[in-house]
Parts: C-alpha cells; sequence; structure tokens
C-alpha cells in the first residue's frame, strides 16, 4: 500500500529495459499485486474493503501519486487535519461541543491572525531586511542531507552503536542489529540517478518526504566538489 501510494510515472525503475512506466500501467499493476496476494492468502474481506474504499476507479486519484501529472508535495489532507487539530487544542480547548457562532468568531479572531502571520512570514514581507531562520521542513532536509552525504560505513557504525548502548532488554533491540547485520552484508545495488530531472530508481527516493537519497546527495556533491551554491 505505501509503494503504491508513493509510485510515478516521472520516477524511474529499476529495470533498464522499462525504466519508465505509465499511470495507468501503474494502476494496473496495484491492482493486480493486492488482488493476487488477497487471493493467495484468502483476504476476501480485505480485498472488498481494499477495492471499494481505495483502489477502485473513482477512489484511486483520492489518495494516489500516480493519478496527478505533477509530482505532489503534501499527501492526503495532512494540512487541513492539522489546521483543525490546532483549532481544537488551542482555541476550543475550553470549549465542550461548542456553538457555530462561537466556532466562526474563535477562527476569525483566534485562527486568521496566525494564519495571515504566517502567510506574510513565507512570503518574506514580515520583518523585511533580517535574516530568516530555517523553517522547520528545512532544517529537518539540511539535517537528511548531511547523512545521506556521508559513507554507508560511518551511517551503519553510528547505527549499530546506538544500539549496542541500549540495555540487552531493550525492545526491538536484537532485530534492529540483526537488520543492520544484513544490510552491512548486502552488496551494494546500481540504480539510475539523474540530477537534471532529480530522479532516482533506488526505493527509498519516492518514499523520502524530501525527494532525496543518497545516491542523489552523493553524486550532487561529487558535481558541486561539496561546495555549498
Amino acid at each position: 500500500f505505501r509503494t503504491d501510494l508513493h509510485r510515478h510515472p516521472n520516477f524511474p525503475q529499476e529495470d533498464p529495459n522499462e525504466r519508465y512506466i505509465s499511470a495507468e500501467e501503474i494502476y494496473r499493476r496495484a491492482v493486480q499485486e493486492l488482488y493476487q496476494y488477497c487471493f493467495d492468502n484468502d483476504l476476501s474481506q480485505v480485498w472488498a474493503y481494499m477495492w471499494n474504499r481505495w483502489y477502485c476507479p473513482k477512489q484511486w486519484p483520492l489518495w494516489a501519486r500516480a493519478a496527478c501529472d505533477a509530482i505532489p508535495r503534501l499527501k492526503t489532507t495532512m494540512v487541513v487535519e492539522s489546521m483543525w487539530k490546532h483549532i481544537k487544542h488551542r482555541d476550543l480547548a475550553q470549549f465542550n461541543r461548542p456553538r457555530l457562532d462561537l466556532v466562526t468568531y474563535l477562527v476569525i479572531i483566534g485562527l486568521l491572525p496566525r494564519v495571515m502571520q504566517t502567510l506574510a512570514y513565507v512570503r518574506g514581507i514580515r520583518r523585511v531586511g533580517r535574516p530568516k531562520a530555517l523553517a522547520g521542513w528545512q532544517a529537518d532536509c539540511k539535517v537528511a542531507w548531511l547523512d545521506m552525504g556521508r559513507p554507508d560505513e560511518h551511517r551503519l557504525i553510528e547505527k549499530q552503536l546506538k544500539w549496542l548502548k541500549t540495555a540487552r532488554n531493550t525492545k526491538g533491540r536484537d532485530e534492529h542489529l540483526r537488520l543492520l547485520e544484513e544490510e552491512e552484508a548486502r552488496e551494494a545495488g546500481t540504480y539510475f540517478t539523474d540530477l537534471q530531472n532529480w530522479v532516482c530508481s533506488c526505493k527509498s527516493y519516492p518514499k523520502n518526504r524530501f525527494l532525496i537519497c543518497k545516491h542523489l546527495v552523493r553524486e550532487a556533491n561529487r558535481k558541486l566538489d561539496n561546495r555549498p551554491l
């Protein structure tokens, strides 16, 4: 399901003989894989639910990235849900089942000024001339970029030390160490990397929130000689 969510016609495939596939082919393969999995495991009720609520032609464009010509930056309705979460826990925290006129008043008086202030900051018209701090997502992207630019050996050793320092009875400790050992023994794959279009055929690229992976980051660093733009 997560793989089907992130597929897109502009993302290259690992198969060199079939580097790109159309949106229709992505949909057909997603439905076929789900049906075959449910058929092999005798999950008729799961198939009925997934088809009616997620994979039918009517529901597919509502959540699948492949249904859009451009690559969507946001997923589902998380921005709207986040806004209502703030309204519920910040503006309506002291009210139980408030009246509609009260909700409207709080949205106009409490929410809209914050939204206008945020928009002014994003557009660069608030505190003109002052240096801007990195936004939360920009700071996260910077951390991810620096981490992916490091050699695999350094990243793997750091992860292993992190889990080795935990107590032996820590939940998931042995499982994570086993996965790290398998990752260390796994041979490095060869992927199609295109800096011009900023795409990569590895499995980590489409699932990353910033659409970056270590292959693109390291290729960009080599091209820039590890110097900032």
